[in-house]
């Protein structure tokens, strides 16, 4: 790999020293659930690593691999099972070829496992007895027999990954899993030698690091994955995990710390996404490698942005940046950041990760392989390989400027088509203007700049302020037409069943959630006290709430589900939410409740389970949120056999996510070079 001319030797791009190999650069990426395996290594999984690592990515950590089959999950790779090592060999060999290294993570979910399997129903293990944070469910406390068992899991499994090519092993300790918990007063109330004080509490992970160390030998590496601060009150704090740190030292060796936060008690640590703020553990790896020196540490959470990760290294934060989503998000980020030569010369700038977690970990809260929002190539490398130019290029007209008719005007055009994008408004971006003001989902704004970029560097033609008509479409003469003009917050229902009025959608007397967010609604405030009638409950909704919570004194929420916002995930975000959401002294829920009538100051509502009706007095205004409706091009017909193919994606199809606007752009473009079908 050679330099762009011109472009200085990044400190990033140095090589590092780690235990008993010699890693090519500082960037990295840290453990991640893919779902791509499932109890052996798969191709998929290989092909996924191997295109980061043609990207320039240094270091990777395979992650979750479990020890022992009371931790196994279906979707995930059993680092105990013998026959996985053909296996983990075909990929690690994939991977070295393409001139990365590769450890493999070793753990144990313990009270965050499923007590159901994929093998059949089994206990859920943990120190104690208590309430899993993930799970709901009770736990068995682990007697000796259980820990001695695990114990020969951890070093039973780092054999088998020395075997399989593995550059080393990281044992897990770290997001409130079973090392994590037996190291933790929140889930560690023993009374024995494996409880009470710190050598009590540490005595289990420091048998598993001395097990694994003697199994494999001293020429092999053999690091940790530690939380850097537990942010919980009666929690560990970051002094207290530096001593956890001194204290595992001691027992045996230790060539890395890759550090972490948190765990499912505040699982936004373990997952941080949109709200929490970059460069969020910083000063916690900073200080962990301060007191580690002569140890490598990997430093998460710790850059301001993606541009400043060579400051992390630079700086002495940490050794290795670690730059996961970002690499799910542009596998040649790492080229990019070092200044080397591009895999494709149509390679674009920095395709940002807009951390809203909702391709990546949304995906896999649903037993559903991990993707991505901005990049739905990810996982999909073996199908999707790279489009060549066009040799018989086309003209194409995009109608519509949000996500998914810049995406699919960047792609057409990168492929050599001549491409003309309309939008009728006077700025690019659709919904994503107003997504990108909800307090948390500022990062949206990075996907706008993004698309911006690229339509700029693909030579899109960019019409502004045009309503495209079918007549101009016609009139224009293009080979196809991409109709993408999103949709809109309805004036009057179209559901047919369900909805959150008993007599059906009131269009007068509401104002739609459009009107209520738009930046000239601010100067024009609707009242200091307004209800909201939810019948969408998803993240568009939970972000009328968040924009309308800033502007107002009391809010009352009423929604026909039998929770808020339903279709925001137990997991991941969903906490965070809650927790922003009752941070707001004026902030109340009614759920489980219809909508009787509307009057002016008032809004009466009907308790779906009990049948009692209430009026909820002093109310200045009424903000309906309802599931968006599709907007189309009137008299835009397809019968003729010479009119131009006319393609309808995203929400214009029918109004979904991000992640469905920017898929289905990318699919078009590869519809469209005659490599896949795309429904539409």
């Amino acid at each position: 790999m050679t330099a762009r001319p011109g472009i200085r030797s990044s400190v990033l791009a140095q090589p590092l020293r780690i235990g008993a190999i010699e890693v090519p650069n500082r960037i990295m990426q840290t453990a991640h659930s893919k779902q791509y395996s499932d109890r052996v290594e798969s191709d998929r999984e290989a092909a996924y690593y191997v295109r980061r690592a043609r990207g320039g990515c240094g270091l990777f950590v395979a992650g979750n691999h479990f020890v022992h089959p009371t931790g196994s999950i279906r979707g995930f790779e059993d680092a105990y099972r013998p026959e996985g090592v053909a296996a983990a060999k075909r990929m690690t060999d994939a991977v070295h070829e393409a001139g990365a290294k590769i450890f493999v993570q070793l753990n144990h979910h313990g009270a965050q496992a499923q007590p159901d399997g994929p093998d059949g129903p089994r206990a859920v293990y943990a120190p104690s007895r208590v309430l899993s944070p993930s799970t709901a469910h009770a736990t068995r406390e682990m007697d000796r027999a259980d820990i001695a068992a695990f114990v020969d899991g951890w070093a039973l499994s780092a054999a088998h990954a020395r075997d399989g090519g593995f550059d080393g092993v990281e044992i897990h300790m770290a997001h409130g899993y079973l090392l994590h918990q037996f190291l933790s007063p929140l889930y560690n109330a023993r009374g024995d030698e494996y409880g009470g004080d710190l050598e009590g509490r540490t005595r289990f992970p420091r048998e598993v690091l001395r097990a694994v160390r003697e199994r494999v030998g001293d020429d092999f590496t053999v690091g940790i994955r530690i939380v850097a601060n537990e942010f919980h009150p009666d929690g560990i704090d970051g002094a207290g995990m530096r001593e956890v740190v001194a204290r595992l030292r001691a027992e045996a060796r230790v060539d890395f710390l890759d550090l972490a936060a948190g765990g499912y008690h505040n699982v936004h640590y373990v997952f941080p996404s949109s709200p929490m703020p970059y460069a969020w553990l910083r000063d916690d790896v900073a200080a962990m490698k301060a007191a580690n020196p002569d140890l490598p540490v990997f430093g998460v959470g710790a850059a301001r942005s993606v541009e400043d990760a060579e400051e992390v290294v630079a700086s002495g934060v940490a050794d290795m940046v670690a730059l996961t989503r970002a690499q799910i998000a542009d596998p040649d980020l790492a080229r990019k950041l070092i200044g080397l030569e591009p895999v494709d010369s149509r390679e674009p700038g920095i395709r940002h990760c807009i951390r809203l977690n909702q391709g990546c970990l949304g995906r896999g809260s649903r037993g559903l392989a991990m993707s991505c929002t901005v990049n739905p190539l990810a996982g999909r490398e073996l199908e999707r390989g790279e489009r060549p130019r066009s040799s018989s290029p086309q003209r194409w007209i995009v109608v519509g400027g949000g996500p998914a008719g810049m995406r699919a005007a960047v792609e057409l055009a990168t492929d050599g088509h001549a491409v003309t994008l309309v939008e009728r408004a006077d700025e690019l971006g659709g919904q994503l203007r107003l997504a990108r003001r909800v307090p948390g989902r500022e990062s949206v704004g990075l996907l706008v700049d993004d698309l911006e970029r690229d339509l700029a560097a693909a030579g899109v033609t960019v019409r502004l302020g045009v309503e495209a008509d079918a007549d101009l479409l016609r009139a224009e003469g293009a080979d196809g037409i991409v109709v993408a003009t999103g949709a809109v917050a309805p004036v009057a229902t179209s559901l047919a069943l369900g909805g959150a009025y008993s007599r059906g959608f009131p269009a007068e007397g509401t104002t739609d959630a459009f009107a209520a967010v738009a930046p000239a609604a601010a100067g024009a405030p609707l009242g200091r006290r307004i209800a909201v009638v939810d019948a969408d409950g998803t993240a568009y909704a939970a972000g009328i709430v968040l924009t309308l919570l800033e502007r107002v004194d009391e809010l009352e929420l009423v929604t026909p589900f039998e929770t808020v916002f339903p279709h925001i995930g137990a997991g991941y975000d969903r906490p965070l939410l809650l927790e922003r959401l009752g941070a707001h002294g004026g902030f109340q829920r009614r759920p489980a409740h219809l909508v009787e009538g509307i009057e002016p100051g008032a809004v009466t509502v009907r308790d779906t389970l009990t049948g009692a009706v209430e009026m909820i007095p002093g109310v200045d205004a009424v903000v309906a949120v309802e599931p968006r409706a599709s907007v189309g091009i009137p008299g835009l017909v397809t019968a003729a056999p010479a009119a131009p193919r006319v393609v309808t994606i995203g929400d214009a199809f029918a109004p979904r996510t991000i992640d469905a606007a920017v898929f289905e752009a990318v699919e078009l473009a590869y519809d469209v070079a005659g490599l896949a079908t795309l429904r539409g």
